[in-house]
């Protein structure tokens, strides 16, 4: 029956032409950035030092060279796929389908669950409301503590996400052990969902003070300087690139994220050299 019931739905039934919902969403969200950044390059001066014409293009060997790295990691990474996609050719076929079902079963083709489903991974499954709820007491005091004594932005953020540290750790082993790469995932999603937070702080610094870069290095700024970049975007690009192994056939998104972030770190290799 439940063989017959995806059958009946994967039958096509006249030409009709289905949006995700998710691409819609992504170019939107798209179209607003570069409605942003370009109501920015117009509006806002930008007072950045222009380098003279040799300076220009005296390390452009380093961007070639890094360039090259990347696309080297990129090709070991797409090789190591293809021989794992090989030795187990049904595996990725075999979790797809898996996931389909449940996606039918649980919600339907289009129902409001489906959006919310992969929010079920970050319920807690160790630690205990009540130790949540003292948690959540106890940052909120240290915020308040932290604005009392006319501490710097970056502390008073720190203050309150400091008491969540032990909990997010028990935590995310738990979800190792239970998920598995997918807590890989979720993490670096996350991780990248709170650096996505501080550069948007720094662009909208840029256009309260009238473009003056010194004074708009977001709320940790202490972390501001390369090294810290270059360390944090590779790890990204590496995890990326340990996702594609397990999910590469089964999530699109993945490819369009690992190849942005290797577009990225050719930056960060260059400005780390340079």
């Amino acid at each position: 029956m439940q063989a017959a019931r995806l059958v009946d739905r994967a039958a096509p039934s006249g030409l009709r032409v289905h949006v995700s919902g998710r691409i819609v969403l992504f170019i939107t969200l798209m179209v607003a950035a570069g409605i942003l950044l370009a109501a920015g390059a117009m509006l806002v001066p930008i007072r950045a030092p222009l380098l003279p014409a040799p300076e220009r293009f005296r390390y452009l060997w380093v961007a070639v060279a890094a360039s090259l790295a990347v696309i080297a990691v990129d090709a070991a990474w797409i090789a190591a796929m293809i021989v794992r996609w090989r030795r187990h050719p049904q595996a990725p076929r075999a979790a797809l389908s898996a996931a389909g079902t449940v996606y039918i079963e649980d919600a339907g083709p289009r129902g409001p669950r489906t959006w919310l489903a992969p929010l079920a991974v970050l319920r807690p499954e160790l630690v205990p409301a009540r130790l949540i709820a003292v948690t959540g007491a106890t940052a909120l005091g240290m915020v308040i503590g932290a604005t009392m004594l006319g501490l710097p932005a970056w502390a008073i953020v720190s203050a309150g996400l400091l008491p969540w540290v032990p909990l997010m750790f028990v935590e995310g082993i738990r979800k190792y052990q239970h998920y598995g790469m997918y807590a890989l995932f979720g993490a670096i999603a996350l991780l990248q969902a709170g650096h996505l937070g501080e550069h948007t702080v720094q662009v909208i610094q840029v256009f309260v003070f009238n473009g003056d870069l010194s004074r708009a290095h977001g709320v940790f700024g202490q972390l501001d300087f390369e090294t810290v970049h270059f360390l944090w975007d590779g790890l990204v690009w590496i995890g990326l690139g340990a996702l594609l192994l397990r999910f590469g056939t089964t999530n699109r998104w993945l490819w369009v994220a690992f190849i942005a972030a290797s577009f990225h770190e050719v930056e960060h290799l260059y400005l780390m050299f340079v």
